[in-house]
């Protein structure tokens, strides 16, 4: 599954917008408000109500409410055009009095063809709320093993529901009692996902609270400390949930496959991927994700500039307002290998100082123009008792003030 190009037309603050998507990471950046989620809304409504046409998926569809449409419109329009199994597909969805869908190519035998194929193309999308752990209901489809399972709510919101994961576990440790290569080899998927990403993590494993209870918890050796899921941070517990969700829902839907992480293809859709995560981490989550799963198309929205500095250009898609509508900028952009204070002040529009520090340089620099050096040196004297110390603009005009000083004094020297 790959998508290669989105139309909005009228939907929430788009009047009209395209978006051109890339193999692997694509990323949605914009200030808050501009519409990053709003994409990605899009996108899991639309295949929400076409996967069932193509797919073994049997999930109910999501809507389009009405007030989904523009103030001032009465219809919406989503079109998407996306490959699956290696065919072109184009989907048409509107929303106006009632819901229209269209397919193209809506061939019997085509559709068919890919809901009864061996490896199925998946949409999972993942919501802010993926590290918030839950006892709510299951939904038993999960711990399945059948095409089906993979689609089951992979587009909704959901929090992580711990026992929907372990019941699944448990069921592959009781096929492997019954010598199942396949069980063997999706649980060793998931602890090289878990591995690769973590490699502090080891010993993956499911494990029953009490002797008597049915309720499970999924435990882990860190750094050589064992840990359950409970224990984790929200940035560990949050990515620790993406892998291995999307990793049973590839093995789920592709059966028939050696290697379904290599070979496992799927649209994951990331709303604030930077969630609870340290720069550090936010440095190589891109590049983790895409070497585990790097048959997948990514779509995300971050406001992190380490995550926007690790993506390609043709990956970038900078949302802005402009008058009364947002538009879609894609061509110009380059952050890769950029640091992230030049991402900060020319992509994001952000200036990445405190203001009244950066006030304070502009005021120095101001005088340095105008020759009062005086001023200048008091106003450095200043700014050095705001930020507590020292650093590399405090040490570039200082250096300025002193070689004009230094002019200064020659300049006086000869003329005496």
């Amino acid at each position: 599954m790959e998508i290669h190009r989105l139309t909005l037309t009228t939907f929430r603050g788009f009047k009209q917008a395209e978006f051109e998507f890339e193999p692997g990471m694509n990323l949605l950046v914009g200030i808050n408000g501009v519409g990053k989620s709003t994409v990605l809304d899009a996108l899991r409504i639309t295949f929400s109500r076409i996967l069932p046409e193509f797919t073994a998926c049997e999930e109910k569809h999501l809507n389009f409410n009405a007030d989904d449409i523009r103030i001032g419109f009465d219809r919406l329009a989503v079109e998407v055009h996306f490959q699956a199994s290696g065919i072109p597909f184009q989907c048409n969805v509107s929303r106006g009095k009632s819901h229209d869908v269209k397919i193209k190519p809506n061939s019997s035998i085509i559709l068919e063809s890919i809901k009864k194929a061996g490896n199925q193309p998946l949409v999972v999308y993942f919501s802010t709320r993926r590290s918030i752990l839950t006892e709510k209901a299951l939904n038993r489809n999960r711990s399945l093993d059948n095409q089906s399972a993979a689609f089951a709510d992979a587009l909704i919101p959901r929090m992580l529901r711990l026992q929907e994961f372990t019941d699944w576990w448990l069921v592959q440790e009781e096929l492997l009692d019954e010598k199942s290569d396949l069980a063997q080899r999706h649980l060793n998927a998931l602890n090289d996902a878990v591995r690769r990403f973590f490699d502090w993590f080891t010993d993956l494993r499911v494990l029953h609270t009490s002797a008597e209870s049915k309720k499970t918890t999924l435990l882990l050796e860190k750094d050589g400390v064992t840990l359950n899921i409970n224990q984790l941070s929200d940035g560990e517990r949050g990515i620790l949930a993406l892998i291995l969700d999307l990793v049973q829902r590839l093995l789920q839907a592709n059966p028939d496959l050696e290697d379904p992480l290599q070979d496992g293809k799927a649209l994951v859709l990331i709303d604030e991927l930077d969630l609870h995560l340290h720069p550090s981490w936010q440095r190589m989550v891109v590049q983790k994700l895409t070497e585990i799963f790097p048959n997948c198309q990514f779509i995300a929205t971050t406001h992190s500039p380490q995550i926007i500095g690790e993506v390609q250009p043709t990956g970038l898609i900078l949302l802005k307002k402009e008058n009364d509508q947002v538009v879609a900028i894609q061509e110009g952009l380059q952050a890769f290998g950029l640091d992230s204070s030049w991402i900060l002040k020319h992509l994001m529009e952000t200036e990445p100082r405190n203001l009244r520090v950066q006030d304070q340089i502009n005021s120095i620099e101001d005088s340095l123009e105008e020759g009062d050096l005086e001023l200048a040196r008091n106003q450095l004297d200043t700014l050095k008792r705001m930020i507590y110390g020292r650093d590399d603009e405090v040490f570039r005009l200082e250096a300025s003030i002193n070689n004009l000083e230094a002019l200064a004094d020659e300049v006086d020297s000869e003329e005496e």
